[in-house]
């Protein structure tokens, strides 16, 4: 009973969550989306603190207790692995308490596990829900340290093997006991208010859970985890039918170790235009294709035609007459290409043969994206624009001036041309010369 309500709560939880993903993956932020080459956050720490359950066979419910509810504290250290996977060593502790019929057992206890975490919406969604919530799933492996000792509900005296097995016909007795030894470990069998080394066994923990992102430092979140043991002397009811098991909730705040201007690595998105890039690197096909396309532009390069246009081209800039260039940009990118910088190059030596002159850098995007988005996106791309020629080629910034347009304008309109409207002539940054029309007067 146990196993199925832990498991309708991860599918409750989860299946809520998936219904509210409403992500918009082209309004991302480049912090936002995750990047192997870049660093972020990867460690934290996590305090917790709710009520531990105990299933053993001193205990007279099926679920939940009706009183002498236990509370325990608990205390994470997390490493990230990339966005979906973590690894975690975990410390929980409480104490014991269950009863049924005419006795009850007492103890208390401290476990330590190293678990691994996944990410249930970082792999089925790709990123966290509205930016705000994860949802995990967790297993391990550890040991449970505890001691534990039964008593009479009636007298309060300490019980014995046979108080137990005598009473009982046919019930099986514990291998190595005495009749007259007390039902206690991690305490003297002959004197049980004597505390002795505690008894160790293998746990094995199962649980899901949900965090809530307050900022980049902390969070706040949620813990519900059933821990197995593999053996069935929790409660000192040594000759049990089922290994004993306990489920501890917990109420976690956590605090994300590193920069506080970087992102935890969990709470960033999945990259396509980087996986695009990625596969295509990895496609014998689009290798050849690139190197076909850049065979092209080697030819066109040095041709003698396109360079007397080249030529005639170059000396109109000399004259003044217009100062026309443009670079291109990937889906949601403002990082110049290295095929950008050929442009750039022959605005920088424009500038710098041409000192007085002023140019007016105008960035633009396709219509992917809010409104409000994309002037942010195409100012980040003007930017960028501005700062190679300023700190590449050595120009001064105060002869700039940028200009987003967002989406306005665009150069190919791709609802109205659709299907053969092109996306990627609008994300772009186009250069042109700034007069002065007064000392021209």
């Amino acid at each position: 009973m146990r196993y199925i309500f832990l498991f309708s709560c991860w599918l409750l939880l989860l299946g809520g969550q998936i219904k509210a993903q409403q992500i918009d993956f082209y309004n991302l932020e480049e912090e936002q989306l995750y990047d192997p080459a870049k660093k972020y956050n990867t460690w934290s720490v996590t305090a917790g603190v709710g009520p531990v359950v105990y299933y053993t066979d001193v205990v007279d419910y099926t679920i939940f207790p009706t009183s002498n509810w236990k509370l325990g504290p608990s205390f994470i250290i997390s490493k990230q692995f990339g966005r979906p996977w973590s690894i975690d060593a975990q410390f929980l502790m409480a104490d014991m308490y269950g009863e049924k019929n005419t006795r009850f057992f007492e103890g208390d206890f401290f476990d330590l596990t190293l678990n691994l975490n996944v990410s249930i919406n970082q792999l089925v969604l790709f990123g966290p829900i509205r930016d705000r919530l994860n949802i995990y799933g967790k297993i391990g492996l550890g040991a449970n340290y505890f001691r534990a000792r039964q008593q009479s509900l009636e007298t309060g005296d300490w019980i014995t093997v046979g108080d137990v097995h005598n009473s009982t016909p046919g019930y099986p007795r514990p291998y190595g006991w005495d009749e007259s030894d007390y039902l206690a470990v991690g305490y003297d069998r002959a004197d049980p208010t004597r505390k002795t080394e505690r008894i160790s066994e293998m746990v094995v923990p199962i649980g899901m859970g949900i965090d809530y992102r307050l900022n980049k430092s902390f969070d706040v979140g949620f813990e519900l985890t059933l821990r197995n043991l593999t053996q069935d002397n929790l409660d000192v009811n040594l000759t049990g039918a089922d290994n004993d098991s306990y489920m501890s909730a917990a109420v976690t705040v956590t605090y994300k170790i590193g920069k506080k201007d970087k992102r935890h690595s969990l709470w960033t998105y999945k990259d396509f235009n980087l996986a695009y890039q990625r596969d295509r690197q990895l496609d014998p096909n689009a290798q050849k294709l690139d190197s076909l396309r850049q065979r092209l532009e080697f030819i066109a390069a040095n041709d003698s035609s396109t360079t007397d246009t080249t030529f005639i081209y170059r000396e109109t800039i000399e004259r003044r007459d217009v100062l026309a260039a443009s670079v291109f940009f990937d889906f949601d990118r403002s990082n110049i290409k290295s095929d950008a910088h050929k442009v750039l190059a022959m605005v920088a030596r424009f500038m710098k043969e041409n000192p007085e002159e002023r140019v007016l850098v105008q960035g633009y995007c396709d219509e992917r994206g809010t409104d409000d988005y994309n002037i942010r996106l195409s100012q980040r791309r003007c930017d960028a624009v501005v700062e190679v020629l300023v700190y590449d080629y050595g120009l001064d910034k105060s002869r700039f001036e940028t200009e987003p347009q967002g989406e306005t304008r665009l150069l190919s309109d791709t609802k109205s041309l659709a299907p053969r409207g092109i996306h990627s002539v609008n994300r772009r940054v186009d250069i042109f010369l700034i007069r002065d029309l007064k000392s021209e007067e």
